[in-house]
């Protein structure tokens, strides 16, 4: 066992022990459907973990290819309230993968208004009901973000926006996606200032679920060019998969009910993690359907997109590209289908629980 791995658990353990404790009854109530409005943006202060999850695929004019940007802020209640943001650029050009985070153990809530979601040591997620917009600041080490993305649809995940996240009987979240916003505004990378366009995928996730022993691989497929975007999320708890996600298009979104997912190979991180990379993802309209009614190939546009750190779990978070083939019409409802075709795109992946 090496050093870094005896210090992390020491760093990781008490906190995700405690967490477990803090969870351990809320987990257990069930969550009845909700309606997603511009309130929900904002912290929900009963729940004991929630994120904030923006990957955005953007253009700038220093770069021939697209550079791939995540920022997640988390936000942690145990006895106390904690606040984390992750952010990370993909930059295909230069082969370069860059990460950097901070991590306020107490955070208590300034005084604020309505609009400001979190606010710490010049890191800012703002929400703007009369723009549906949202902002993003942050200010870390030589990596800057300061971006607006323009809400547009909400996809509500799982039924009605509530989703079981199969580690626990009783384990559930709620989960709502929007696809496909428009962002601008600029990434401060290596002390240079690129100002950047694009797109932007944000996921919005609260509960007071269970966190620990579970492997969880997520896929989004964007192809902004065709206004389609699917979800996918595949937990896997010792060995017991579940697979499923949603479809979406002009502004309805269809039930995906099981998913496959099969690696063609592997990536071994500085820290020794083996990821699974280049997916072959089948996606089913039910549960127990023969053939898949859309196929999609995933892959990274860089191998090594591995965020690791020694105060929370590390992780794979990678800009990929992909090309989906729909083998036959996916009803959206109201009328409106997808037919067969084929779709190029990008996607983010990421895979949890794969720490050695």
């Amino acid at each position: 066992m090496t050093g870094r791995r005896i210090l992390k658990g020491m760093l990781t353990w008490l906190p995700i022990k405690l967490y477990g404790l803090t969870v351990r009854t809320p987990s257990r109530r069930p969550l009845p459907p909700v309606t997603f409005t511009a309130r929900d943006h904002l912290v929900h202060p009963c729940a004991h973990v929630e994120w904030w999850y923006f990957t955005s695929v953007l253009t700038t004019p220093t770069r021939k290819a697209p550079l791939g940007l995540e920022v997640t802020f988390f936000r942690v209640k145990t006895v106390i309230d904690s606040v984390i943001v992750h952010v990370a650029v993909t930059d295909i050009d230069r082969r370069r993968f860059a990460f950097d985070g901070m991590i306020l153990p107490l955070y208590i809530r300034p005084a604020q208004g309505s609009h400001v979601v979190l606010r710490f040591v010049g890191n800012r997620l703002t929400y703007d009901e009369a723009s549906s917009a949202i902002a993003i600041e942050t200010h870390l080490r030589g990596l800057r973000v300061n971006i607006t993305c323009r809400t547009r649809d909400v996809m509500a995940q799982g039924t009605n926006g509530v989703v079981a996240m199969e580690n626990s009987p009783g384990d559930a979240s709620y989960y709502f996606t929007m696809p496909g916003m428009v962002t601008d505004g600029t990434i401060v990378l290596d002390g240079t200032t690129l100002p950047v366009t694009g797109h932007t995928w944000h996921d919005h996730q609260w509960g007071s679920f269970n966190i620990a022993e579970l492997k969880w691989n997520w896929f989004s497929l964007r192809f902004d060019a065709d206004d389609v975007y699917v979800m996918l999320f595949e937990f896997d708890r010792r060995g017991t998969r579940h697979g499923a996600g949603s479809i979406h298009s002009a502004g309805r979104t269809a039930r995906i009910e099981r998913c496959e997912v099969a690696a063609g190979d592997v990536c071994r991180t500085r820290t020794g993690s083996l990821y699974p990379i280049d997916w072959e993802v089948r996606l089913f309209d039910r549960a127990d359907a023969l053939a898949p009614f859309m196929i999609a190939y995933v892959r990274p546009v860089l191998n090594d997109q591995h965020v690791s750190s020694l105060v929370t779990p590390d992780y794979w978070e990678g800009l990929c590209v992909v090309r989906g083939r729909i083998i036959a019409p996916v009803d959206l409802g109201g009328g409106a289908a997808l037919e067969p075709t084929v779709l190029d795109g990008f996607a983010y992946v990421e895979l949890t629980g794969y720490e050695r």
